[in-house]
């Protein structure tokens, strides 16, 4: 990161602004060049570019950077304790990376705070960049909450694909008695459930819970007609 000038003119101190606030927020850093991640004449289509595509020396660095946050970074959780695990692949990672590229802000903030979590970085990076393109002032928490949105609707199509895989097989050995397609259905449920909570994100009012449980409900009156 450059250095901050001397001078208390305007210029001067707009240029040093930003670099005092990444120093006061981050005390502690340590710092990655990113060299550019491909030819000059694919940049218009960089978004969908694979990654052989890429430069060998931005590949490079991207595996030292991966290295050193998978070695050394610690969990890290957004402000209501809410843990950000990983799901996703180096793939996602590189395409978040290509969108922060690409209209030239300050990546290594959003993926130091979110790194751990590729897929949801993939989600927050995207919906960040988006508000920046658009003009608007971005706030991570919009999108958090945007980001909560997909999460959660992806929670609840796994949990009623469990349900509906289970009651597919139980169908094949109709005719049984009630109780124990209720016993099934409990189990069955109880598993949709399992899969929504381990997938689910900042469900806080239990909106989306409780769409799968409408939706097991409504499988369950179909499967009893």
């Amino acid at each position: 990161m450059c250095s901050s000038l001397l001078g208390t003119s305007k210029k001067v101190m707009e240029y040093n602004l930003p670099r005092e606030c990444i120093q006061k927020f981050f005390p502690s850093r340590t710092c990655f060049t990113f060299p550019f991640p491909t030819a000059p004449e694919n940049v218009s289509r960089l978004e969908s570019l694979k990654t052989a595509d890429l430069s060998s020396e931005f590949l490079e660095v991207v595996e030292r950077f991966c290295k050193f946050v998978y070695d050394k970074g610690d969990l890290k959780k957004l402000k209501d304790g809410y843990t950000v695990t990983g799901r996703g692949d180096l793939e996602g990672h590189l395409k978040s990376l290509h969108m922060c590229f690409k209209w030239n802000i300050y990546c290594s903030i959003i993926l130091f705070d979110f790194f751990p979590s590729l897929k949801v970085l993939g989600h927050l990076a995207k919906t960040y960049v988006d508000t920046i393109s658009s003009g608007a002032v971005p706030c991570l928490e919009n999108a958090v909450i945007a980001m909560a949105m997909i999460e959660n609707e992806a929670a609840v199509k796994e949990g009623l694909k469990v349900y509906q895989s289970g009651m597919e097989k139980l169908k094949n050995s109709f005719p049984l008695e009630l109780k124990d397609v209720s016993s099934e259905h409990q189990h069955l449920s109880s598993m949709a459930t399992q899969t929504f909570m381990t997938r689910s994100f900042r469900d806080t009012d239990g909106k989306h819970l409780k769409s799968l449980e409408v939706g097991w409900t409504s499988q369950t009156d179909l499967s009893s007609r």
